[in-house]
């Protein structure tokens, strides 16, 4: 069994012999390898041997197990050869790399300087060969002579010492396609070759080409971008948001190596799981769990489930923690686990397991102080609807920029979640009888739930807004769902509106954006003297207390009643002496673009 190899000094590293029958075509090609938090890139001979960057024996085998689960996917990749990449794939690949470019741009300033000092140089080059520089400067004391662009831009390259500007110089103006292979090569070719081996895939040598010429588009786009952020700073980034995400061909990545005949391993056990849950469970529900079982998978490897004991689990949860706050690992890991696992003891699953190794398997979490209530109080109430109210109209997103405008008022007069509202299509807001209903189609318990619209949302103007809004969604939908994607448009939607509000008014970092609402209207309601049972039915909380609770349905007239029990925001208000003063500080409107 491969482990990681120690030195006298106490490092370790990963040190593996390349299959004999791999050997020559593996000799001398690049590698990258995941190793804690990083990659590291070598040349491999015939065997692959990496440092694991620690003397801890314990982060050692993590790192192996990752590392080595790589390798095996190259190995993989060696064995069926280089494999072709779509124009969806070669788009992705170089897309990785201008996102990692956009956060070095966006956390390192010596970054843009660097490329705001080029600039300015090869700039201040082309005027002195144009001649169109001040007549008094001259340039290393030659006068300047005038050229036409084309030469003054290749002067002005030659002038920077640097190969790459030539490069560049020869792909705007070269027309040769020799010429240009060379150039696209001498400026991207390392940088999508390093891209290639960090996915431990082979490509052909013509998906390879086209990835550089694609690679040159990406470098265009950053230029302008960079150039965009220095001289207005202007952040939008459209062609970044378009990029898709990286899908690897199938042929060139299969996977983890295929355990023995009869093993029942944890990744076999979970896509049983997935296929038994495929229309009872949500997507978002396979998400947060494959996230929690994806790292199970990698502590346990290929070893049989039905061996795994309590101690096991418990290892699992202590090395989370090593990165991972304790709550957190008992909210999601453990919760996804058990699960699984539970749901294995069951005679639906055939009791592939005789008992659940994760039950009541739970970390000790430190002991969380609670600094104050979790509804909004007056001050961030009127900060958060007034930034609303200002919200500008986006004609590019018009759905986006309507989510920011209407859905904290729609969560402060009904209590929904935010997510409730961003289901909501044209259609769910109708007239029954004399009454306007908005209907909440998807919910978190799965019952659809309508609620009578409050008359301060109608004096807000929502009907003039709903009647001019297209057919569909009316807060989502601006453009398509991007294949593979794995959080719905909804779900993109709710997080993009927890961090405008939080971009645009002053909150507690305890207190939640979006379901501070949901807090605040049951508070209210309670002191407006409406009966749980009957705020229940406007929230749609299922707090049953004997069957009758369940029994309770209003109708839109009784609803109606309910609803305009519940007292109206006042926008005036100044905040207490109690309250923070920051909260009341609602900051310009955000004009930024944010996509589906």
């Amino acid at each position: 069994m491969p482990r990681p190899f120690a030195t006298k000094s106490g490092s370790y590293y990963l040190n593996v012999k390349v299959k004999k029958a791999l050997r020559d075509t593996a000799r001398g090609r690049l590698l990258t390898l995941p190793i804690g938090d990083a990659h590291a890139t070598v040349t491999v001979t015939d065997k692959v041997f990496v440092s694991l960057r620690t003397k801890d024996p314990e982060t050692a085998k993590t790192r192996f197990r990752l590392a080595a689960h790589a390798l095996d996917q190259y190995f993989d990749a060696l064995a069926k050869g280089p494999q072709p990449l779509t124009r969806t794939q070669r788009t992705a690949l170089v897309g990785d790399i201008y996102r990692e470019a956009v956060r070095d741009l966006e956390t390192d300033d010596s970054f843009l300087d660097a490329i705001e000092a080029t600039t300015t140089e090869f700039d201040a080059n082309v005027a002195h060969h144009l001649g169109t520089a001040p007549t008094d400067e001259t340039l290393d004391g030659i006068p300047a002579r005038p050229a036409d662009e084309k030469t003054a831009e290749l002067l002005a390259a030659i002038d920077l010492y640097d190969p790459k500007a030539l490069a560049a110089w020869s792909l705007k103006y070269e027309t040769d396609p020799a010429k240009r292979a060379v150039a696209l090569e001498q400026l991207y070719g390392r940088l999508v070759d390093s891209e290639i081996a960090r996915k431990q895939i082979l490509v052909d040598e013509t998906s390879r080409g086209k990835t550089l010429e694609v690679m040159d588009q990406a470098a265009d786009a950053f230029g302008e971008m960079a150039t965009r952020r220095l001289t207005s700073l202007d952040f939008s980034d459209l062609f970044g948001a378009g990029l898709p995400a990286w899908n690897a061909p199938t042929p060139a990545t299969p996977g983890p190596v295929a355990a023995p005949r009869g093993v029942l391993t944890m990744e076999k056990l979970f896509a049983t799981w997935k296929a038994e849950h495929a229309t009872s469970r949500s997507p978002s529900t396979f998400r947060r769990y494959g996230f929690s079982i994806e790292a199970l998978i990698s502590f346990w490897g290929q070893r049989d489930v039905r061996l795994m004991t309590p101690d096991d689990v418990l290892a699992f949860a202590r090395e989370r923690q090593k990165t991972i706050p304790a709550a957190t690992i008992n909210k999601n890991d453990l919760v996804a686990v058990s699960s699984v696992l539970g749901w294995a003891t069951t005679p639906l699953a055939g009791r592939l397991l005789a008992s659940n190794p994760a039950y009541k398997i739970r970390l000790p979490e430190d002991k969380k102080t609670v600094t104050r209530e979790k509804r909004f109080r007056d001050s961030e109430i009127a900060a958060i609807l007034l930034a609303a109210r200002q919200a500008r109209f986006n004609a590019r997103m018009p759905r986006a920029s309507a989510s920011r405008r209407w859905a904290p008022w729609i969560c402060a007069y009904t209590g929904c979640r935010i997510q409730e509202t961003c289901w909501v299509t044209k259609d769910d807001i109708y007239r029954d009888g004399e009454i306007w209903m908005i209907n909440f189609p998807k919910t978190k318990i799965d019952i659809a739930r309508r609620v009578p619209l409050h008359p301060a949302l109608i004096e807000e103007g929502l009907l003039d807004f709903h009647a001019k809004a297209p057919s569909g969604y009316l807060f989502c939908g601006d453009v398509p769902q991007k294949p593979g994607a794995t959080r719905t448009q909804q779900e993109q939607r709710a997080s993009e509106l927890s961090e405008w509000i939080r971009e645009q008014v002053t909150l507690d970092p305890s207190l939640s954006p979006n379901h501070g609402w949901r807090h605040t209207f049951i508070t209210r309601a309670e002191d407006a003297g409406i009966v749980k049972r009957k705020s229940n039915a406007i929230t749609g909380h299922n707090t049953a207390k004997d069957a009758s609770d369940g029994y309770y349905a209003p109708s839109a007239a009784e609803l109606k009643k309910i609803i305009e029990c519940y007292p109206r925001y006042d926008l005036e208000l100044k905040p207490d002496a109690t309250e923070p003063l920051e909260s009341d500080v609602v900051r310009a409107s955000d004009t930024r673009d944010h996509t589906d």
